[in-house]
């Protein structure tokens, strides 16, 4: 399964090439370093079971963050129903699956501007906004997209790396890009911990486990 790619307009000319799972270095979820250009952090993305059903990770140039999403090998077992699921990174490092409502621990969408919901190309929508992640039959999925919006560096407004943490939400129903506060894109069906929050003592992934998952992501 291919990937597909999208780009901030005006903000990147560029995407990142995935080749081989490279970008899934084996990697604590939640750097113990503050993170450096170049360096990626790679999160598990887990059910409301606590399964792994992939992986995304994050890697700083000078001109912005990449940000790749993947199906563990061949989508087999990721529970996802085919079609486009909404994809937002949210306020809050937790992924906590219990309760009436999954996941809800993560808090809204990341947005340190106070913009509106939208689209991931539009200047003015949540930092957060990531748009659609494409599922296929196979239950397999992978994205890739580069945004200057965001940063992992600690201490700037729309860091990552705050008091608070991060998560990376994928969603039950399709984005429809514009109905604020979160694009009518439905249940929480996978989360993964970007940053824990600084005084939670967290792990990286909603289970506990390693940042990394054990199965091969797909190229």
């Amino acid at each position: 399964m291919g990937f597909r790619s999208r780009v901030v307009t005006g903000l990147l000319a560029s995407t990142l090439s995935l080749s081989g799972g490279a970008a899934l270095a084996a990697q604590d979820a939640t750097p113990e370093a503050t993170p450096v250009v170049g360096e990626i952090v790679t999160v598990n993305l887990t059910d409301v079971n606590g399964e792994i059903v992939g992986s995304a990770s994050f890697s700083e140039s000078t001109t912005g963050v990449t940000i790749t999403v993947q199906s563990t090998s061949g989508g087999a077992g990721s529970g996802l129903e085919p079609g486009l699921h909404g994809l937002h990174i949210h306020v809050t490092g937790a992924c906590d699956p219990s309760g009436e409502t999954p996941f809800e621990s993560a808090g809204g969408h990341f947005n340190p501007t106070g913009a509106p919901h939208g689209d991931l190309e539009d200047p003015d929508s949540h930092a957060g906004d990531l748009g659609n992640i494409e599922v296929d039959e196979t239950g397999g999925f992978g994205l890739d997209i580069v945004t200057a919006k965001i940063t992992l560096e600690p201490g700037a407004e729309n860091s990552l790396a705050d008091a608070d943490g991060s998560a990376i939400v994928i969603h039950a129903g399709e984005d429809d890009l514009m109905t604020d506060p979160s694009g009518e894109s439905g249940d929480r069906l996978a989360c993964g911990v970007i940053f824990a929050p600084e005084a939670s003592g967290e792990t990286g992934a909603a289970d506990g486990s390693d940042a990394t998952p054990e199965a091969t992501p797909v190229s």
